[in-house]
């Protein structure tokens, strides 16, 4: 949208405007980009199980360096690392170079999982593309890079 087209919206049209991408926004958040599977794991452990594999390059992380990627509190990463855990997984170790640090890896069946997930997910994303087709899908990686710029910067958010 140019600059002429932002200032001739008046406030009744921006709140209309407004409400509209409130709701498509709420509903995609519902929309699963994950797939429901044999696996039983939780949206919130299987985005961790993915952080696992992409953090440090899969080497192993600290419960901490997954919160800090994902924004949250490192007690719901330990209660998710915990249901892993007994899951088989990851596993925790203790750091080489400091005794108070605990690590947390993927196990093999967590690799497997993991690598499953990710072959699931890239074909729901090139099912999107295709969908969209070539000129929608452009304009909404655009969009979507706006939106991402707009909430870094925004004020109060």
């Amino acid at each position: 949208m140019s600059a002429s087209r932002k200032e001739q919206m008046n406030q009744a049209e921006i709140a209309d405007r407004a409400r509209q991408l409130e709701s498509v926004m709420r509903g995609l958040k519902q929309a699963k980009f994950t797939t429901q599977d044999a696996s039983g794991l939780k949206d919130s452990e299987k985005y961790i199980m993915l952080m696992l594999a992409t953090l440090n390059e899969g080497r192993p992380v600290t419960p901490t360096e997954i919160a800090k990627k994902l924004k949250v509190t490192l007690a719901a990463v330990t209660h998710h690392i915990n249901a892993l855990q007994e899951r088989d997984l990851v596993s925790r170790a203790v750091s080489p170079d400091d005794r108070r640090v605990v690590l947390i890896s993927l196990s093999a069946q967590g690799a497997e999982i993991v690598e499953t997930l990710r072959i699931s997910y890239w074909k729901k994303i090139c099912g999107l593309v295709e969908y969209l087709g070539d000129k929608d899908s452009a304009e909404l990686v655009d969009l979507i890079g706006k939106i991402a710029k707009y909430m870094e910067k925004a004020p109060g958010l």
